[in-house]
């Protein structure tokens, strides 16, 4: 509007000046010319005051502009999918996601006779597998943080119990333009594909009987990048830190400062990456030294299942063919895995090795390894987390609804063998051999049914015998 006002004020004033008098009428109008001239100097003046007051406006126009986008860079923006809850600001410079999940499992167990009486009678039951909050944010862009509760005790644990707890610090620069990742808190050392890879994301509802040799969760500092290739489809990753036992091994009660110290690294790479990742072949290898100095290696299995009541092959159970009567001294642990996707089909494996120096009985190896396979019926390909160098979750084509427009999830069909020998000289854990075939309902992104029948071979040198089981399990993972 002032704009238009401004436009007539100046045609009138450019009509002024060019338009002269008429000869016939010029003396007429001589003594009016003075008052026009004047009329028109005035009008000029209120035409400038106008375009003053229109520039005055336009600038607190751009001004509240900017305060409305420096107030939307801080103000809260919440979020809810199927990813978790989010509340952040708008540049994303600060964040908190809240998630977590739940697993509730059913087992039924059948035992020989030699096992039931020389181990114990398994028990049929129900219980919650997991019931896990989690807690993860940004601060300042390139401070990552995350805490991860776990309320379903088990074997007397205590509950809530703190599990992958820490600190990132992003972006550190180094070697050029690389960028590095350095992670303080508690949180699964860098060994074993299969440790390494989420829960919900885990092809079998329990780990292989090889991963008992895996350190699993300690306190610690880490070093990680993942690097060759564009962002988030990068080809190699490696990750190394220095952990203090703090969990599951090597005890509770390690009041020796020396005790419990440890090197764990970590590489692996894609050296096949075809059609998005549909096509890919995953190598990586694994090492960790450590130094329990004595402290007890409870090194056993339960049969993969976590229902069991009782763990068949154990390094620490008989007095005299115990790890422990030998004392460890130093640990050496190696890893090797083999991954491939080939469309709905995967391949997985890993072997690793344990080479004990004890005082009183030498140097003693143990072993353990599986090898997995499964096969969408659905079409689906196994996701690849690139960062980590793991398998991520499945996500179905269609997601499984009631009505004319709903589908039927994802189905994946599984098997695996899987293997541990804890038995070397004068320490005799014994050897423990597992079959599993499972079936994966995955009705969304977040939940699945699934169900393992496991056909398990002990052998000890006190007893050995066959046990089955069939497990199902109902999970609801909102990560």
């Amino acid at each position: 509007m002032w704009r238009s006002r401004i436009a007539v004020g100046l045609a009138l004033v450019g009509l002024a000046h060019f338009a002269g008098p008429a000869p016939g009428i010029a003396q007429e109008n001589g003594a009016s010319a003075a008052a026009t001239t004047d009329e028109l100097a005035q009008l000029k003046k209120q035409l400038e005051e106008l375009n003053q007051k229109v520039l005055v406006l336009e600038r607190q126009k751009e001004i509240e502009k900017e305060a409305a986008a420096e107030k939307a860079k801080t103000a809260a923006v919440v979020s809810a999918g199927k990813d978790g809850f989010t509340i952040g600001s708008a540049d994303k410079a600060f964040q908190l996601k809240i998630g977590g999940w739940t697993s509730f499992d059913t087992a039924w167990f059948d035992q020989d006779s030699e096992l039931r009486n020389s181990v114990g009678d398994e028990q049929d039951g129900t219980g919650f597998r997991s019931i896990r909050l989690r807690l993860t944010g940004t601060v300042y862009q390139n401070i990552d943080f995350q805490s991860e509760f776990e309320f379903a005790g088990q074997n007397g644990q205590d509950t809530p119990a703190i599990y992958d707890t820490y600190i990132t610090l992003k972006d550190i620069p180094y070697g050029g333009d690389r960028k590095g990742e350095l992670r303080f808190g508690h949180y699964r050392e860098p060994f074993s594909m299969e440790e390494l890879t989420a829960i919900p994301a885990r092809l079998f509802q329990e780990l292989s009987l090889a991963s008992t040799f895996n350190p699993s969760r300690n306190a610690g500092v880490q070093w990680s990048d993942a690097l060759i290739g564009e962002e988030k489809k990068e080809r190699l990753q490696y990750a190394v830190g220095l952990f203090k036992e703090t969990d599951f091994w090597p005890s509770s009660n390690d009041s020796d400062e020396d005790q419990g110290w440890s090197v764990t690294g970590r590489v692996s790479g894609l050296p096949y990456y075809k059609y998005n990742g549909e096509h890919l072949v995953h190598v990586g290898v694994a090492y960790s030294h450590r130094n329990p100095d004595g402290a007890v290696l409870p090194w056993a299995t339960r049969p993969e299942t976590r229902l069991s009541l009782f763990r068949y092959i154990d390094t620490d159970k008989f007095q005299n063919f115990r790890l422990r009567d030998a004392r460890a001294d130093d640990v050496d642990l190696l890893g090797l895995e083999l991954a491939a996707v080939f469309g709905p089909f995967t391949f997985q494996s890993e072997y690793t090795l344990a080479d004990v120096d004890t005082t009183f009985n030498g140097s003693r190896s143990f072993s353990g390894y599986y090898a997995q396979a499964s096969y969408f019926l659905t079409g689906e390909v196994r996701p690849y987390r690139h960062s980590t160098g793991t398998f991520d979750r499945v996500t179905p084509k269609k997601d499984f609804k009631w009505g004319k427009d709903g589908g039927w999830g994802a189905w994946e069909a599984a098997v695996r063998y899987s293997h541990a020998d804890l038995s070397d000289g004068g320490v005799r854990g014994g050897i423990q051999d597992s079959y599993t075939a499972g079936l994966h309902w995955y009705l969304n992104r977040s939940t699945n049914v699934s169900w393992n029948y496991i056909h398990n071979v002990v052998d000890h040198d006190l007893y050995d015998g066959e046990f089955d089981s069939l497990q199902m399990r109902v999970e609801v993972a909102f990560l």
